[in-house]
């Protein structure tokens, strides 16, 4: 039997003006992705990975995504995500911060990526209230647990990645 191997990417949308930003949703990823994947690489690159092509994990709050695509054509999609500079005028860029083999893997390198921003917001948090100054009360505290758990991902999708317990090889860009 043939096992199909797959690459996860998790991957941070910035917006270099936050004005102009939309929120993140599962389709409009894939008709943007689509959409200038044929415009920078071509048609047939575009048709040959787009049937793997598969959002599993979406979060607008962060602008974080994980996009699941064939082991044959990710670096493909990686090119692709690269070369993206713009979206109707507004400066933008998607900077690949996790290649993993399976889910598991993406989702505890989310889970360390997200526990790094999250002291980061509660640290100036914590700043502004010893200065005095007024937060807004509609703003949502990140980390509300109080018992110092880490944050926990959950994703939308049946498959899990691996299936035989052991850790794939993967690799992790640096800031």
């Amino acid at each position: 039997m043939v096992r199909l191997k797959n690459r996860y990417l998790m991957t941070e949308v910035i917006w270099h003006n936050i004005e102009k930003s939309t929120r993140l949703s599962e389709s409009w990823l894939f008709q943007f992705i689509s959409d200038q994947t044929k415009d920078k690489l071509g048609e047939i690159t575009y048709e040959a990975f787009k049937k793997t092509l598969k959002f599993i994990y979406v979060n607008p709050d962060t602008s974080i995504f994980i996009v699941r695509a064939s082991f044959e054509f990710y670096k493909s999609l990686w090119t692709a995500l690269t070369l993206i500079t713009s979206y109707y005028g507004a400066s933008i860029y998607f900077r690949v911060v996790h290649v993993g083999g399976s889910i598991r893997c993406c989702q505890k390198a989310a889970i360390k990526i997200l526990g790094k921003q999250i002291s980061v917001y509660d640290k100036n948090k914590i700043l502004r209230n010893e200065k005095g100054e007024v937060t807004d009360n509609n703003s949502v505290d990140k980390n509300n647990n109080s018992n110092n758990e880490e944050p926990s991902i959950k994703m939308d999708s049946e498959d899990e990645g691996g299936g035989d317990g052991t850790e794939d090889d993967d690799s992790e860009m640096k800031d």
